[in-house]
């Protein structure tokens, strides 16, 4: 294997890409395909890519259409001639579509790839039922059976993928890796500074965050939060009506280089994500950049979170207000807290660097190819 294409929307963000800079470093000649155009729904601007490449990565802005805002991704496409050429030119020995199985550009390029006799292997986080109807699930089965392998980014997603296509080689894998520091630092301060990265939804639960740290009200804490969403303005005035106010500072979303150089400010980072019916946490990236950087970190027991803490964090039920409290309260301890900041750079070092991902990817991607 030499020559490997990736597909997603995902890459927009050069700091999403140090997985495919260390495939890169292992001698592969490494294409990443993006949408040339796609906007943000949370941070409302349009993000342009242009052409370029460092070392062994080629970043291919491909001409797309839906690309981007909320509840369009399911739906967008790649331009087919500007697809097929990229295809041909390239000629890969194996594809990558990091986008999820029910995705309209999913579909595309696995048809495109197939005509040229191309292997494929897709990444899904999609780790509970959908309600798609009976023809948009038969459409999505026999999509699975046509790939040559799967790479789950939770044990829940590869399971719900085995139903389906119970003879599909599956690895679970995260989709990206964590940059982490030398030698981190982190800023001497009074109490507890906890930190909350994501969009501001409900299934997010910052009402059992802050509802938590009502209970708290006695000790030493503040609060930051980061990123935007439709829930912002009710949460502000929630963390108003249980007087949290003065403790909570938020900062709107911020690019992935912002949010960085936080980490040497907080204690701890908390996941407070709920487990419903129709969604579970799919996506654990922020986990793994805080302990990789020394961050102790707590999380609720909903989708992928407790698979990536392990013992190396506090995982608690989803929902469960006393709970979160409680283990804040245990954090707030500082020789715990350390013990667990520790085990969880060690833990995120082992498993979840660039270079681990890239490792355990290229493994998979021979295995498959062969």
């Amino acid at each position: 294997m030499r020559r490997v294409l990736v597909l997603s929307h995902t890459y927009l963000q050069p700091a999403h890409r140090g997985k495919l800079r260390a495939l890169a470093a292992r001698g592969l000649e490494v294409t990443v395909a993006i949408p040339q155009r796609w906007r943000e729904p949370w941070f409302g601007r349009p993000i342009d890519v242009a052409w370029e490449r460092q070392g062994g990565l080629e970043v291919f802005p491909l001409p797309a259409h839906g690309m981007g805002g909320k509840g369009e991704v399911a739906k967008a496409k790649y331009g087919r001639r500007a697809l097929k050429a990229l295809l041909r030119d390239r000629r890969p020995d194996l594809i990558q579509i990091e986008e999820e199985p029910n995705t309209y550009a999913a579909r595309q390029v696995l048809a495109a790839a197939r005509r040229l006799g191309i292997p494929v292997v897709l990444f899904t986080h999609q780790n509970v039922e959908l309600d798609q109807g009976w023809w948009a699930h038969w459409k999505q089965r026999r999509m699975l059976r046509k790939l040559t392998g799967l790479v789950a980014g939770s044990d829940l997603a590869g399971t719900l993928v085995r139903r389906d296509a119970p003879n599909l080689p599956i690895a679970v894998i995260p989709q990206l890796g964590a940059l982490a520091p030398h030698e981190p630092q982190h800023v001497p301060h009074e109490g507890l500074a906890i930190g909350c990265v994501g969009r501001l939804v409900p299934q997010k639960g910052l009402d059992t965050l802050l509802q938590a740290l009502a209970l708290q009200r006695g000790a030493k804490w503040r609060l930051t939060i980061v990123g935007d969403g439709p829930e912002r303005e009710r949460l502000e005035d929630l963390a108003s009506e249980l007087r949290l106010a003065a403790r909570v500072r938020w900062t709107g979303g911020l690019p992935a280089e912002q949010v960085a150089s936080l980490w040497p400010d907080l204690d701890v980072l908390v996941q407070p994500s709920l487990a419903l019916s129709d969604w579970r946490e799919a996506n654990g990236q922020i986990l793994m950049e805080a302990m990789a950087n020394e961050v102790a970190v707590l999380g609720t027991d909903s989708g992928v979170i407790p698979e990536l803490i392990g013992d190396a964090g506090m995982v608690v039920p989803a929902g469960d207000t006393q709970a979160l409290a409680a283990a804040l309260e245990q954090l707030s301890n500082h020789a715990a807290r350390r013990t667990l900041a520790h085990a969880a750079r060690a833990r995120a070092l082992r498993l979840y660097s660039d270079d681990a991902i890239a490792d355990r990817t290229l493994e998979f991607w021979r295995q498959v190819a062969k």
